[in-house]
């Protein structure tokens, strides 16, 4: 192996290293990209592509710390038995966090490659989180307008937080869906919409590698008379940073003493759960 290949396969293992979840190639890729060790480049990308896959082989980089979020095993559970099922109900029961909050929320963005990115936060703060993977069908639409309306009829406080690339068609996404979630009726003017990245602002703070837009785009000379011909995509921001912002946009929103209170009660009821499934246990 070439001593610059070498070279880079360090700075791959750096990377990999300040991270305790699994990276996509695109994430390493463009956090090589960010610290000015190769350039933004297509072929440098199929470079890198190429010598991570002779760096696992080699047994120089972890297979564990790429993950590939597009290609994913879809199973229905299954138990070993009746016992094991009911081991399992005993841990994995949850109270909504967010039934005697004063807020609504939920986390949107287009990138389905982020979904185990964020999907540790959200899971955490027991928000909804929809990757829309593009322009949003019909029936998306509609179920989350019913989803707000509900809520809203409860009398929260609603949010949609939308995370998507720094683009013509980042900007139209999230532009068209607050559009058509506000057409199904008057509900959807008393939500909340914000777009939390891609800014220029974290571009700059960042200092995020672009490209050129794409001309075919239809919102191409909109987008270029406003932001200039320099495009970015959400998967160069560091994780990390991504998760603050997420994490923040929730936060915010919480009563932290009527979280308490709800922890308390689930507490409670997981105890009597366990107990319940000890005792059926025991019988059996």
């Amino acid at each position: 192996m070439q001593k610059k290949s070498l070279e880079l396969l360090v700075q791959v293992q750096k990377i990999i290293r300040s991270y305790d979840f699994a990276l996509t190639l695109r994430q390493i890729y463009y956090q090589l990209v960010a610290k000015q060790i190769i350039p933004n480049q297509q072929r440098f990308y199929k470079k890198l592509s190429r010598l991570c896959v002779i760096g696992r082989d080699e047994g120089i980089l972890p297979e564990d710390a790429f993950a590939d979020r597009l290609r994913q095993v879809d199973r229905l559970a299954s138990y070993h038995d009746l016992a094991d099922y009911m081991a399992t109900v005993g841990v994995a029961y949850r109270k909504n966090k967010w039934e005697n909050q004063n807020s609504y929320i939920e986390i949107w963005t287009e990138k389905d490659a982020l979904r185990d990115v964020l999907s540790e936060i959200t899971y955490a703060y027991d928000v909804n989180l929809m990757v829309v993977r593009g322009q949003v069908s019909r029936t998306a639409i509609f179920e989350s307008y019913e989803r707000f309306a509900e809520n809203l009829e409860r009398g929260k406080n609603c949010h949609l937080y939308y995370a998507g690339d720094f683009d013509p068609s980042g900007l139209s996404i999230f532009n068209s869906l607050k559009e058509r979630i506000r057409q199904y009726g008057t509900d959807g003017e008393r939500i909340t919409f914000e777009r939390i990245a891609l800014t220029p602002e974290q571009i700059d703070a960042y200092n995020l590698p672009s490209d050129p837009g794409k001309q075919s785009d239809p919102n191409y000379k909109r987008f270029v008379s406003e932001y200039g011909d320099s495009v970015v995509e959400l998967d160069s921001l560091p994780p990390e940073a991504l998760r603050d912002i997420v994490r923040n946009c929730i936060e915010k929103h919480i009563d932290q003493v009527l979280l308490s209170q709800v922890r308390e009660i689930e507490q409670e009821e997981q105890t009597i759960l366990q107990t319940l499934t000890q005792a059926w246990q025991g019988v059996n």
